[in-house]
This record gives C-alpha cells, sequence and structure tokens, in this order.
C-alpha cells in the first residue's frame, strides 16, 4: 500500500445530502496530525478574523501535553489557520507571545482569574469583537469583557474601556455549593452575533457556566461596543438600552453559541447543555429574531457512544468556520472525555440542514 499524510484520514468530501452530517476527524487537539504546533490538548477554536483579512482559531484552555492539564498551561491561545477549497484547516504557531496571559490581559476588575474565550461578534466592516470571561473553576468569577481583534495578538487584545460588566450568581461558589450557576439578572457572560445590512447587531447571549436559556440583545452598529446601548428583547419588543435581557428565546439551557449571517439567512450553531439532551445543534432561520421558534433544529453532535455521523462522546462548542454556506456548514466541534481525560481536542464536523422555507 501507498504512503499518505496524516491529513488524508480527515474526510476532504463536503458534498452532503440535505439532513446529512458528516464527522471529518480530529483537526487539533488529542489525536490530531498534524494539528497545532506546539499545542497538544485544546478546545473551542472559534475562527474569527483580522482587520487584515486573515484568520485565528481562538482556542481556550490549552496545554503543550496530550491530554488536559498535561504540560504547560495556556489559558487561550491564537492560532493562524487557513481553510483550503473543502474546508480544512492547516493551522500555524501559536501567536500568544512569551506570557501566558498575552492574549487576554485582565481588567482590575477580573481579579486573578483564567482569562478565556466567550464568543464573537462579526462586524460588516471586517471588525470582530470578542467576549471575554475571567473564570476559576469555569465559573465567571471575574465578569465578562469586551476586546477589538487586531492583527497582532502578541500584543495583546486589551478590554474596551467601559466594557466590563460583573456576574451575578445564584449564591456564592465555595465546598457545598462549587457551581451555583448564573442569576436571570445576571450579565450575559457568553454571546455570539453578526451585523445585519441594516446596520443593525444582533446578539445571542446566555451564561458562560451554560446554567441559563438564551436571551437576545440588538444595537445599532457604531455603538457595539458600549454595552450600555444594547437593547434586550421581552418577547415582544426591544427594551431599554444597558438592562438585562431576561426573556428566553430558548426552551433549554444553552452553552458556547455561534451566531452567523450566511446567504442572507441567520444561521446559529449552539451547545444544548440541559440534562439528558448534551448536543450540538444548527439551525437556519429567515429572522434572527426567530431563530428559534421558526425552525426545527438539525443535530449536529450528540453525547453518545453509537456509530452514527452525530455521536461523540461529551461534545460542545460547535463554531461555524468562515467557509460555510447554507448548504455546506463546516464547525468545530469540542470534545472532553472527563471521566478519565483520555480526549481534549476539537473535531470538525459538515452539515447540510434540510429543506430551507
Amino acid at each position: 500500500m501507498g504512503k499518505h499524510s496524516p491529513r488524508e484520514a480527515l474526510v476532504a468530501s463536503t458534498q452532503l445530502m440535505p439532513g446529512q452530517v458528516r464527522n471529518r476527524g480530529v483537526v487539533a487537539g488529542t489525536g490530531s496530525h498534524p494539528g497545532v504546533p506546539g499545542i497538544g490538548a485544546l478546545d473551542l477554536g472559534e475562527v474569527v478574523r483580522t482587520p487584515a483579512g486573515r484568520h485565528l482559531a481562538i482556542f481556550g484552555d490549552s496545554f503543550t501535553g496530550h491530554t488536559v492539564y498535561a504540560g504547560t498551561h495556556y489559558p487561550s491561545v491564537a492560532v493562524p489557520v487557513v481553510l483550503d477549497i473543502d474546508g480544512l484547516p492547516t493551522f500555524g504557531t501559536p501567536l500568544n507571545g512569551p506570557s501566558h496571559d498575552a492574549l487576554f490581559p485582565r481588567p482590575a476588575q477580573a481579579g486573578l482569574t483564567n482569562t478565556l474565550p466567550s464568543g464573537s461578534i462579526e462586524m460588516l466592516d471586517g471588525t470582530t469583537y470578542m467576549l471575554v470571561v475571567g473564570a476559576v473553576d469555569l465559573n465567571p468569577v471575574g465578569g465578562s469583557w469586551l476586546v477589538r481583534v487586531t492583527d497582532n495578538p502578541t500584543d495583546g487584545w486589551t478590554p474596551i474601556p467601559g466594557s466590563w460588566r460583573p456576574w451575578a450568581p445564584n449564591s456564592v461558589p465555595g465546598r457545598a455549593n462549587p457551581h451555583p450557576g448564573t442569576a436571570a439578572a445576571s450579565h450575559p457572560t457568553q454571546l455570539s452575533g453578526y451585523q445585519d445590512p441594516d446596520g443593525m447587531v444582533y446578539i445571542l447571549a446566555d451564561a458562560f457556566d451554560r446554567s441559563r436559556p438564551v436571551t437576545m440583545y440588538r444595537v445599532d452598529g457604531p455603538q457595539v461596543a458600549d454595552r450600555g446601548a444594547w437593547q434586550p428583547w421581552d418577547g415582544a419588543d426591544w427594551g431599554e438600552p444597558g438592562s438585562v435581557a431576561t426573556f428566553a428565546v430558548s426552551r433549554t439551557n444553552f452553552g458556547e453559541l455561534s451566531f452567523r449571517r450566511l446567504a442572507g439567512r441567520p444561521v446559529l450553531s449552539g451547545f444544548n447543555s440541559a440534562r439528558g439532551v448534551w448536543q450540538v445543534e444548527l439551525r437556519v432561520g429567515r429572522d434572527p429574531v426567530r431563530i428559534f421558534s421558526d425552525c426545527d433544529p438539525m443535530v449536529v453532535a450528540h453525547n453518545d457512544h453509537g456509530a452514527e455521523p452525530t455521536s461523540l462522546l461529551q461534545p460542545y462548542g460547535g463554531y461555524i468556520l468562515p467557509t460555510s454556506t447554507c448548504e455546506n456548514v463546516n464547525l468545530f466541534v469540542s470534545q472532553w472525555i472527563t471521566s478519565n481525560n483520555s480526549a481534549y481536542r476539537v473535531v470538525q464536523f459538515a452539515a447540510r440542514p434540510g429543506r430551507l422555507s
């Protein structure tokens, strides 16, 4: 038999039938070849665009070893990535610089916390904003703040002045209750959004700890970095700028979100964190406000031991890649097998939604 490169093990064909999902293989972290240079275990990997037009994959907690907690720990890493004609990635050397916290310097209010990426907002002019949280034991105790993506992540993406907001838990985390969950009136600590051609930015938001359903905001494009200008959706109309959205647009709690506009349609990939569900779901709608009510979800990755294309133990994430179309949505889905830490990685999936209304 002839020799094949490890990359050829990834599924290159992207021709899918309506309603079909394909697991394209491990692209980064545990078991990946070649993966990310110098990083053997990682998660998330949302791909954002810089002002110059190149792409960076933003990973969360990352380790130089091949399993979680092995080797040197980096809270977040920015990695150059090139997506080929089939949407498969080639990663470059991480650009964080010498400091572990170089990518997301903390504001004073965040204290000594672990800085982690928590979603992004894409603007029509090519600007990208990211939400960052200060976490301890995956509780966003340091609150959240916005940064603007630049061409030089080695300089650090500093907090936008005035964008920090506190986290409000149901109770103070402690030994008796280490993960108390997020209060309904808390500012969001996880989000995703995009600017529509009408100039408005539509933002879906929830909690970093996956304990809240999805809520919604809108804001005029020039004011997107001012969280005091965000208007919450109350189910019937847009509310007072700067107030917290408490109306749930989803029926269940969610985690990671990826909300984008493809071919004029709002497209949402989200991690449904409801007990007993645990799956990455894809929705394609017509109106961003009705993304949950007007369309049925397509399951991309479900927590099970099976042999179906959607079967993946302990999935989460589900970030839409820039090469995606409504007929071929490529996504980075994370996997962390927490029982033995045998896998901590990013798996690429491709999905073609069913008949579009």
